[in-house]
């Protein structure tokens, strides 16, 4: 008797591990979102596939330590908007536009500046080459929503096939607005690699400081959205902020389903 529960106590434990290595397997350590931190606190990137981190933060050995790790570093750029904290904000003051709604001390930057897009690509993104990345994730394309011209769209065009020159996968964060006429057209893979959607699933309310689950008609919408950026064969990336076990069972079954990677991080600090 004492030996056929033995058995089965064995058995259960077998049945335990194989789905605690499953769950392991589709962890969200294959990505992370981390441009709130910096060299010092590299640790925190420790077991992650994919990492997203900010350039001017860390050294090329650091680069290179995570690349021992097995760690691929893809470095942010913001190539639609300028930040008041930039050492780069007065040079380009010129070229500012709106304030960044829930961002004061973010603004547009007119895309269609010559002058911008060398500075993007021949200055800051072959910073980040040197240092070692293994590619770039761009944010604010989200500037062709905001200012709807020829110009803006043709601007972003060519910081994109600039940066392409460097050979290395380009992300776009956002930017759907953009991102929709390029697949319209039949030139988003010439130009960019993925997406990283935020808030598909969740939301933030800026006023409070808080973090929610993302209106069904929201999510829809990216849904649809994300479908069509998968069937041109770009990947596909989520950034979701401080979603709840029920939603984060909602999340992995979407992204399982079809083959994205993701991220829950636990604020906008992104750390």
């Amino acid at each position: 008797m004492r030996h056929k529960v033995l058995r089965v106590l064995v058995l259960v434990f077998l049945l335990l591990s194989a789905l605690l290595t499953g769950c392991a397997k589709h962890a969200p350590l294959d990505y992370g979102v981390f441009l709130g931190i910096n060299g010092e606190e590299i640790d925190k990137l420790k077991g992650f596939s994919l990492v997203v981190i900010e350039p001017t933060e860390f050294q090329a050995d650091q680069i290179e330590t995570l690349h021992d790790a097995g760690t691929k570093v893809y470095g942010y750029l913001n190539i639609g908007a300028i930040e008041e904290y930039r050492p780069y904000f007065e040079r380009f003051g010129n070229l500012t536009l709106d304030v960044y709604e829930n961002w004061e001390d973010e603004r547009w930057v007119d895309v269609s500046s010559p002058e911008w897009q060398d500075f993007i690509v021949n200055e800051l993104g072959k910073q980040a080459l040197e240092l070692g990345m293994d590619g770039f994730f761009l944010d604010n394309a989200d500037v062709y929503y905001h200012y709807q011209s020829e110009e803006v769209f043709q601007g972003l065009v060519a910081i994109l096939k600039g940066l392409k020159t460097f050979g290395l996968p380009l992300i776009l964060n956002g930017g759907d607005f953009f991102v929709t006429r390029c697949l319209e057209e039949g030139i988003a893979a010439r130009l960019f690699d993925g997406v990283n959607q935020e808030t598909v699933f969740t939301s933030i309310d800026f006023e409070h400081h808080t973090y929610g689950k993302q209106e069904p008609t929201e999510t829809d919408y990216f849904k649809e959205y994300l479908a069509k950026v998968k069937a041109a064969n770009l990947s596909v990336f989520l950034l979701e902020y401080a979603a709840s076990p029920a939603v984060l069972k909602q999340i992995e079954a979407y992204c399982r389903h079809n083959g994205f990677l993701w991220y829950n991080a636990k604020g906008l600090e992104l750390r």
